[in-house]
């Protein structure tokens, strides 16, 4: 063989494991967002010990309220986000720290009021289901 159908081997192997490698990327990230997107991996996580009836009935709920849960998610990584700016801010300011700390407590405090609602919601509709 020559030097140029070597080459020419060569990069066509690149091109293959390139494609193959995007293949993967997209089949892995599809499947990510998919099984948890945002707050349901976590949520199945926190109500894995509910019998089964209850644990599907939290999912339909959450499923039902998407938007309400995505704008809580959205409003705890905006307080992180603000938090860790705060964070790398040169010269270091305790006060907007202690703030920026103060609204990630807040946004995850609201998200796990509406995670409790909706557990309650979800054990109150299959207690009168039976």
């Amino acid at each position: 063989m020559t030097r140029r159908s070597w080459l020419r081997l060569a990069l066509l192997a690149a091109l293959f494991l390139s494609l193959a490698a995007n293949a993967f990327l997209v089949g892995y990230v599809t499947r990510t967002m998919s099984t948890a997107p945002g707050l349901g991996g976590l949520a199945e996580r926190a109500v894995r010990t509910y019998p089964a009836d209850v644990r599907a009935e939290f999912r339909q709920l959450l499923r039902d309220n998407r938007p309400q849960t995505r704008a809580a998610l959205q409003r705890l990584r905006e307080a992180r986000q603000e938090l860790a700016a705060a964070a790398r801010a040169e010269p270091l300011d305790e006060a907007e720290v202690e703030r920026a700390m103060a609204g990630v407590r807040q946004s995850t405090d609201d998200l796990l009021r509406l995670m409790h609602e909706f557990l309650l919601e979800a054990l109150q509709r299959t207690r009168r289901a039976t």
